[in-house]
């Protein structure tokens, strides 16, 4: 299989993620990595792509034709933050077996991924929200759209020393503002070392390094999914993130809320849900008896460790893609305006 990959020279803190998912995959033999710049097409403008997908897709059904008779073109994968889709070209547009990975698929760009998937005749359209692929099921003619969960690669977060945990708490990624006010006043107050996003857009910490190390500095990790911090964006649609994986793995004690996707995961609740009441009081009730905690960072901890890394995620894709998947998952209902 043909893994088409990121282009080194264009980096966003976001890719992170993409990249170390790619990583995981170039660990299989069966893999060989395919450079996402080998033609002067892959910069061909959002606008030119988007009319030939419109061109494309609006063959009628029946001209889309079943390729599992195809047995002698090539597979060829690539994971997707949002609908990036000048990575993948001009290879999908030849013929091969085609599928992709994609993070992000909010409902505002449903209809665009609809268009790419048809217009480049996807054989699979792996979604990382139980309620994202849902709705594309809905949507996308030529692809079957399966859910496969963020993951995580327990080595990348390893340090070789054990720093000191001085950071109380800790809200990376995007601020919730309406609960960001109601915590603040009363940390400071108390002398708590909270670490946030100042403006928007900035980030926490610079480097790789800094945020691996800042995640296992800290002591309790703020994780709640768009559907809380910007419903509007969200569309209804609520997913576990990378996020909470990622502070699980560094035994953080996560406070926030979490996705229904993620309970069905975890089969428990691995998180502090936020009392509203007296969100301040909580933490500080929180960072004053951690100790009490320690048994449910350490479950998780074990949990993450032993389902949910990106190797798991990609076996499990290897089985849909090549036909000896496990048992489906139950279905996931369609986020809000989905019928």
């Amino acid at each position: 299989m043909d893994i088409i990959v990121h282009d080194p020279g264009r980096y966003h803190v976001s890719l992170d993620t993409v990249w170390e998912f790619e990583e995981a995959i170039h660990l299989d033999p069966h893999v060989r990595l395919a450079s996402s710049r080998e033609s002067i097409f892959t910069h061909v403008p959002n606008l030119a792509w988007r009319a030939i997908f419109r061109a494309l897709s609006s063959r009628s059904p029946s001209a889309l034709q079943p390729r599992a008779h195809l047995e002698s073109v090539p597979d060829m994968f690539a994971i997707l933050m949002g609908p990036n889709f000048r990575k993948t070209m001009p290879r999908f547009l030849s013929e091969a077996h085609k599928s992709i990975y994609l993070f992000d698929a909010w409902p505002q760009n449903h209809e665009k991924i609809r268009q790419f998937s048809d217009a480049c005749e996807l054989d699979h359209l792996f979604i990382s929200s139980s309620q994202g692929a849902a709705a594309l099921g809905l949507l996308v003619k030529s692809a079957k759209c399966h859910w496969v969960p963020e993951g995580i690669t327990p080595g990348d977060y390893y340090l070789a020393f054990q720093p000191e945990r001085d950071i109380d708490v800790l809200q990376l990624g995007r601020r919730y503002d309406k609960y960001h006010l109601m915590i603040a006043p009363e940390l400071e107050k108390r002398g708590k070392k909270y670490l946030y996003e100042k403006q928007p857009g900035t980030v926490v910490f610079p480097t790789r390094l800094d945020y691996v190390e800042g995640l296992m500095r800290t002591k309790i990790s703020i994780c709640a999914p768009m559907s809380v911090t910007n419903p509007d964006r969200a569309g209804g649609i609520e997913t576990m993130t990378v996020r909470y994986l990622q502070s699980m793995l560094s035994r953080c004690l996560i406070v926030g809320h979490a996705p229904a996707e993620m309970i069905q995961l975890f089969g428990y609740n691995p998180l502090i849900e936020i009392d509203y009441s007296d969100p301040a009081g909580q933490l500080l009730g929180l960072l004053d008896r951690m100790k009490d905690h320690e048994e449910l960072i350490e479950k998780n901890y074990r949990a993450v460790r032993a389902n949910h890394t990106w190797n798991s995620r990609w076996q499990q894709i290897k089985g849909i893609v090549f036909g000896n998947a496990p048992g489906q998952r139950p279905e996931p209902q369609a986020p809000l305006g989905y019928k």
